[in-house]
């Protein structure tokens, strides 16, 4: 590969074999790059425009987001009105019970109108894109944000004398815009473009505005909306959600042979756009992950497995790696204009692939190939959920065990267990790592057995604390007399409270762990617990009493 990322930028032509790598390569060093680097590259080319609009939609967007959308509004200007489409789709319509969100709208025309300068042919691709927007957008946008007066019928109307008003050309309309609305100059800039365009379509959108159902616009808004989407491999909520199903029974595969051709290089990003089942060029490789996702230096299965297959297989697998990675972003609701986000769950959906790759191939580069060009997506995907929802199951019995009769959801498990506990019994399980900030998706067979590891040890505290006659069943009416809450109490405090109490000769009190905040260290108290959880621990004799005996004495002495 040259040194210079900006020679990459080459487009893919017929009479070019080397076109499609070439491509893919520019996609792929543009995915590298951050902030400026990547708009560098983007209007570097020897043909930006052509550049520009040979990016997956998706690919090209997130790109934007990275960047911010008003410094690359030049990106914008250049892009082609099914790409500026697909930007208004992804960021204005942030929830699926609102319409889309008017001031976002005008800020993408404005960046497309402001960001081409001022040149004819800037001009026209403008054009191009207002008038590729749905007339159901348009009149969305301007019903919620004007009001509509024929002078025919009203030739001296009242209007509010803090609003302002616009006047239409001939004469017919006069507008008043909304006092709090989007803002007069882009709404005005909005409708000047419009009558510009076609002063007939405008008269008649105008018109329509009168009469047409906010209700009625916006429904037929949303189901163009979400028809491009699904084109583009993004699926509804109710068939994103059936990658999170619990999976059936898969069989094992052979490995797959390595092609005697030169196999492609694993992206070092990953695409999350077009759905396994569609054919057209426009929907491969969209959503472009790549944009968000560096790879780790040593690969993981998915792009060992990536890097194994070609042409057809290879295209497939990425696909269907695409129409994964989109289910995670619907089921999770993210708001597609946050990058960091984004990034996340992108992140997500590639380790949830990742294990299901491993569960169902054992960890052999060459079974995760065939299994990656002979399986469905949704099962790799569901097979790594299933192992998912089998430590879900333990955890959610360790949490019953670990509550005081009064909690609803908190556990005696001092951190980081509590947390290991907590993120595992959620709807969708996720493994919340010793050290780290936020939880993330379990992406190996090395994360599941740290997982168990760590479960194991949750459920050791509690039978630690069944063997001191310190069951959750026993502290609960101790720690309602103290006034303690079921979330403030902790295994640690019950063992320090049984300590200090065998030091006074007097049975065990929870009132010192609600009156004395952080208490000083006591070397006899610490030396003491040591000697209760060292003979609970010689009680059970398992390799995990010991380690949750450890962790004990650890926060006892800190």
């Amino acid at each position: 590969m040259t040194d210079d990322p900006s020679a990459l930028l080459v487009l893919e032509s017929p009479e070019d074999p080397d076109g499609p790598g070439k491509l893919r390569a520019a996609r792929q060093a543009i995915a590298a790059a951050r902030g400026q680097d990547k708009l560098d590259l983007l209007l570097s080319a020897p043909d930006p425009v052509a550049f520009v609009q040979s990016l997956p939609p998706e690919e090209l967007y997130f790109a934007l987001i990275e960047i911010g959308r008003d410094d690359a509004a030049e990106v914008v200007a250049l892009a082609s009105p099914d790409q500026f489409k697909t930007f208004i789709d992804l960021s204005c319509w942030p929830r699926p019970d609102e319409g889309a969100v008017s001031p976002e709208v005008l800020h993408w025309l404005r960046l497309a109108r402001e960001g081409g300068g001022n040149s004819d042919a800037a001009e026209e691709r403008y054009k191009s894109k207002l008038a590729s927007l749905d007339v159901e957008l348009l009149s969305l946008v301007l019903r919620k944000e004007l009001r509509v007066i024929d002078l025919e019928e009203e030739p001296d109307p009242e209007v509010s004398e803090e609003g302002q008003t616009y006047r239409t050309p001939e004469g017919r309309f006069l507008v008043e815009f909304a006092k709090d609305g989007a803002g007069y100059s882009a709404l005005r800039q909005l409708l000047d473009d419009l009558v510009a365009q076609d002063p007939f379509i405008a008269h008649r959108m105008l018109e329509s505005l009168r009469w047409e159902m906010p209700t009625e616009l916006e429904e037929t808004a949303r189901r163009w909306r979400d028809g491009r989407l699904r084109d583009l491999g993004f699926p509804g909520y109710e068939e994103a959600l059936a990658f999170y199903a619990r999976p059936a029974t898969t069989k094992a595969l052979k490995p797959i042979a390595t092609s005697s051709a030169a196999a492609p290089q694993p992206s070092t990003i990953v695409s999350t756009g077009a759905a396994a089942s569609s054919s057209s060029e426009a929907t491969k490789n969209l959503v472009t992950s790549s944009a968000l996702v560096p790879i780790a230096a040593e690969r993981p299965l998915l792009d060992r497995a990536l890097s194994l297959l070609d042409g057809v297989e290879f295209d497939r697998a990425e696909e269907g790696i695409v129409y994964a990675s989109n289910a995670a972003l619907v089921v999770a609701r993210v708001a597609l204009e946050d990058a960091t986000e984004v990034r996340l769950q992108l992140l997500q959906a590639r380790a949830t692939l990742t294990l299901g790759l491993e569960v169902l191939s054992g960890g052999d580069s060459q079974t995760a190939a065939r299994v990656l060009a002979e399986t469905p997506v949704r099962s790799i995907f569901q097979a790594a959920m299933g192992e998912a929802y089998r430590l879900q199951s333990r955890a959610r019995a360790i949490a019953v065990t670990a509550r005081l009769p009064q909690a609803q959801s908190a556990t005696l498990l001092d951190p980081p267990l509590a947390e290991i506990v907590d993120t595992l019994a959620q709807q969708r399980p996720m493994l919340h790592e010793p050290g780290r900030r936020r939880p993330r998706a379990l992406g190996s067979r090395a994360d599941l057995d740290l997982a168990a590891s760590l479960l194991d040890e949750a459920e050791a505290t509690v039978a630690l604390l069944e063997k001191l006659d310190l069951s959750p069943v026993k502290l609960g009416p101790l720690a309602e007399a103290a006034g303690l809450g079921p979330a403030a109490l902790r295994a640690s405090d019950a063992v320090r409270a049984l300590a200090e109490a065998r030091l006074r000769g007097e049975p065990v009190s929870l009132i010192s762990v609600a009156t004395s905040g952080d208490r000083p260290k006591s070397l006899l108290v610490a030396q003491q617990a040591d000697e209760l959880l060292t003979f609970a621990t010689a009680s059970l004799n398992t390799p995990a009493a010991q380690r949750a005996a450890e962790r004990l004495k650890s926060i006892l002495k800190a």
